[in-house]
């Protein structure tokens, strides 16, 4: 796994619709209306938030390894995939990230667990004081309550935490590598986790590739530990780790007053904000919300005909859009993609219900 190639699997997604730092923008988790629409039109929700401190000179020297070896090109800011990168296209791994569920809250979980690893490796060595590998006072505070819930910390009970970890990392359909990369990163008695520099070395792969494996594999692990029933102990390991809600808090606030009966543009005067921030606050709550009344926006018959042009133009650019639908608003037409490019969602009007 690299990040060019990552960004060459984005790309092919926005090809010919945006410009190359869309992508960055969405790998760093940009919360701006043109990033979380990209999300939804694009289906790219796995990529959202999965590297929140990447740094756009690392960025552009993937775009730039991608630019030499011919796989996309640049034209007038907007980025298309050419032929030779659709042929690589073909031969990369179908990611299994899930960044809009978790957008960086998997390390949270992970320096749960390694904390919760190397306390009960101590007491297994009859050592209860020592320095503990986490510094961050909610996550200690988190695993001390964790740890008196449970009631024991004796062989029996680190016995069930290794074979539930055991059980769902081989489950979770890691590959080698990932199962290596997130078992050295443990540490415990006497053992420090392995660094990534050591990591690097003995397994001859890039650091940063090594933190994309490292990203995935949270991923799929928490995935398979909020799937079954299997893991009780882990369970509780992953407790908040999944976003609670999608919205912003600005959005929030706007979906309240909505919901309270306030027209857009009472919520615009009401909260001092320009009714293109309304309108973004609303597309998101679309986006995010099954319930959103879209008939009080737009009727179905213009729905279906969009979506349908969209699909036919083979674009979701509303330049394009707007020049086939000149009596609909720029506003209605995001609303209307957001609807249609939901996975396996079909637009319904809450009138019917």
């Amino acid at each position: 796994m690299d990040l060019s190639f990552l960004l060459l699997t984005i790309i092919s997604r926005l090809d010919g619709e945006r410009s190359i730092y869309a992508g960055l923008h969405l790998l760093r988790g940009k919360r701006s209306g043109q990033t979380l629409q990209d999300v939804e039109y694009y289906s790219l929700k796995g990529f959202f938030c999965i590297l929140p401190k990447l740094q756009t000179e690392v960025f552009d020297e993937a775009v730039d390894e991608l630019n030499q070896a011919g796989y996309i090109s640049i034209k007038e800011e907007v980025v298309h995939l050419t032929d030779k990168g659709k042929e690589v296209l073909h031969t990369l791994p179908q990611y299994q990230f899930n960044g809009w569920d978790y957008r960086g809250r998997e390390h949270v979980f992970f320096s749960r667990l390694s904390l919760i690893v190397q306390t009960l490796s101590h007491f297994r060595a009859g050592v209860k004081s020592f320095m503990p590998m986490q510094n961050d006072y909610e996550i200690q505070l988190f695993v001390k309550e964790f740890l008196l819930k449970q009631g024991r910390l004796d062989q029996a009970f680190s016995t069930q935490l290794f074979q539930q970890l055991q059980q769902s990392i081989e489950q979770s359909g890691m590959s080698d590598e990932q199962k290596v990369i997130l078992v050295h990163r443990l540490g415990g008695y006497h053992k420090a986790g392995w660094t990534w520099k050591q990591l690097s070395d003995e397994m001859t792969i890039k650091p940063f590739t090594l933190t994309l494996y490292y990203i995935e594999s949270l991923h799929m692990l928490l995935e398979t530990i909020s799937q079954s029933s299997q893991y009780p102990i882990l369970t509780e390991t992953i407790k908040d780790i999944k976003v609670l809600t999608y919205l912003t808090e600005s959005t929030s606030k706007t979906k309240e007053l909505f919901e309270r009966g306030m027209s857009m543009q009472e919520i615009s005067r009401l909260r001092h904000l320009k009714m293109s921030t309304i309108e973004d606050h609303f597309v998101e709550i679309s986006n995010n919300d099954q319930s959103f009344p879209m008939e009080e926006f737009v009727s179905s018959i213009d729905v279906d005909a969009v979506v349908a042009k969209s699909k036919e133009l083979g674009t979701k650019r509303l330049r394009l859009l707007k020049a086939e639908f000149p009596t609909l608003t720029y506003f209605q037409l995001r609303l209307i993609l957001g609807a249609g490019s939901k996975e396996g969602a079909e637009w319904k009007s809450n009138q019917s219900c």
